[in-house]
């Protein structure tokens, strides 16, 4: 793969999860992207105001909801393995986020 190539599969990647930003966005969660690959990672606030950190990186995906900084000490946190956390692909990046949010919300 040429660097051509590379960026054209990066621009994609970053595309496909700024549209799950935006999905998340219309069903009112407040989210960002702040890191794109290596690791991917999501802050922002559930549709019920509670903050929340997203993190894939190496083989683990984790999510972070409320206390004060949820990226560093969140009141609760999950994770799934993944072998391709660091590039996580959108689609999947996003059926792991539902499920962990599922999963918090039956747990509290």
């Amino acid at each position: 793969m040429d660097e051509a190539q590379r960026r054209r599969k990066h621009q994609q990647h970053v595309a496909s999860w700024l549209q799950v930003v935006a999905t998340l966005q219309t069903e009112g969660w407040e989210a960002q992207v702040t890191c794109s690959a290596a690791p991917v990672q999501i802050e922002g606030s559930l549709p019920n105001g509670e903050r929340f950190h997203f993190r894939a990186r190496h083989s683990d995906v984790s999510l972070g909801i409320g206390g004060d900084d949820p990226a560093d000490l969140p009141e609760w946190e999950n994770r799934e393995s993944h072998e391709e956390a660091s590039y996580l692909p959108a689609v999947v990046g996003e059926a792991i986020v539902r499920r962990l949010v599922r999963r918090y919300l039956e747990e509290r």
